[in-house]
């Protein structure tokens, strides 16, 4: 788990929402750092980056290491630790004449951004499993042509569906978007969810294209589950609002 949501009452009869951070308590194993250490043995500038429960094993891989320039920065956007890296926000990856990203999270979510918007080689690891993988270009571009295929089926889609999440912290503010494509002539509809439901919007047969204004995930890992195309709204925004 990254995020525990806890729900506080307030006087009223609404309910504020807290996030708390969870973190892994583990370490880095001996065997782990030495398999580190052999991944990055042709790298001498590191960026080093994390999801929210790794960020105290990124500061102890960064103490143990020698030999290295390590990188870490602070996004200017969501994510509020240096290092830390959201998977909508991967900013905190973004150096130029670094060599390599390390990153210590799980799965790709987090970490397929970076070379996709960077064009950066990421070396991946999974604390608690000990799997260390490799996302270079050649992955990041699959999951690219697949996003501007997404974009040129919005750009032509006649009837468009925003997909908007009840969820705090999972809500992108696309009014602006709405009324560009509105004025380019499109018909805009939009479906609010709290769990978002596959087979339920392939039921929307008459829209041309999903929007995905919620987790991000959603038009990258699941894209598939859709039988229409689905983009994220902040890939549109180059084509409707500049």
């Amino acid at each position: 788990m990254i995020t525990v949501f806890i729900y506080v009452p307030t006087k009223s009869k609404d309910m504020d929402t807290m996030f708390v951070e969870a973190r892994y308590r583990g370490g880095i194993s001996e065997d782990l750092f030495k398999k580190l250490e052999a991944a990055l043995s042709g790298y001498k500038k590191i960026n080093l980056v994390a999801s929210v429960q790794y960020l105290d094993q990124m500061q102890e891989f960064a103490k143990k290491i020698e030999g290295k320039e390590l990188i870490i920065k602070r996004s200017p956007y969501r994510a509020q630790h240096p290092g830390q890296i959201l998977g909508c926000d991967v900013y905190a990856a973004e150096c130029e004449d670094c060599d390599v990203t390390l990153a210590f999270t799980q799965g790709m979510f987090h970490v397929l951004g970076i070379p996709i918007k960077f064009g950066k080689k990421v070396i991946n690891v999974d604390i608690e499993s000990g799997q260390i993988d490799v996302i270079d270009e050649k992955t990041a571009e699959h999951y690219r042509k697949s996003i501007l295929q997404g974009i040129g089926s919005a750009l032509v889609a006649e009837r468009v569906m925003f997909l908007e999440s009840t969820k705090a912290g999972q809500t992108y503010g696309v009014g602006m978007l709405k009324e560009a494509m509105k004025k380019k002539g499109k018909k805009v509809f939009s479906v609010v969810f709290d769990e978002v439901n596959f087979q339920r919007l392939n039921e929307f047969r008459d829209v041309d294209i999903f929007i995905n204004t919620a987790c991000q995930r959603i038009a990258i890992d699941d894209a598939k589950k859709l039988e229409k195309p689905i983009v994220n709204a902040e890939d549109l925004e180059p084509y409707f609002l500049r």
